[in-house]
């Protein structure tokens, strides 16, 4: 586990090691929940709050009791969405930059468990925005695209 890991809640502290037990990654969780991968380790490090279908289907995959992981989310209160980021003014940029740093600790678990642990490039980093036309107006997605390099031993 990494730092992020050490003031989670009690219901995310035994996910995450029921996970490391069981030799899960986030996308196989993910499938049996019916979720996005981040939006999972999203949850696993109490960014995200689970359905009583969440908590059974993860008590039931992982081994554990679902009253229990109940009463521990139930005694953990809302996520954690506040985080530090400076510069709140500007309207397009803000909400970028809140959702990664919401949800840096989940896009890092995935990443780290797709392709190893490693750096992403900032210099290679490619950036892509598309428009998504939806019924009710459009939505905007951002693509971020970089080289990933391992760290290495030596």
């Amino acid at each position: 586990m990494n730092n992020a890991a050490e003031s989670l809640p009690l219901a995310c502290s035994k996910l995450l090691r029921e996970k490391a037990r069981c030799k899960l990654s986030f996308t196989e969780i993910a499938s049996h929940l019916s979720h996005d991968e981040v939006w999972t380790a999203a949850l696993f490090y109490g960014r995200a709050t689970p359905t009583l279908k969440d908590i059974h289907r993860l008590a039931d995959l992982l081994n554990l009791s679902a009253e229990t992981l109940e009463e521990d989310f139930r005694m953990a209160g809302p996520p954690m969405r506040e985080v530090g980021v400076s510069g709140k003014t500007d309207p397009v940029v803000y909400p970028f930059q809140e959702a990664i740093a919401l949800y840096a600790p989940a896009i890092r678990s995935v990443i780290a468990e797709k392709l190893g642990d490693g750096a992403v490039c900032n210099a290679t980093m490619k950036v892509r925005v598309e428009k998504v036309p939806r019924s009710k107006g459009n939505d905007v997605r951002l693509v971020l695209e970089s080289k990933h390099t391992p760290f290495q031993s030596w």
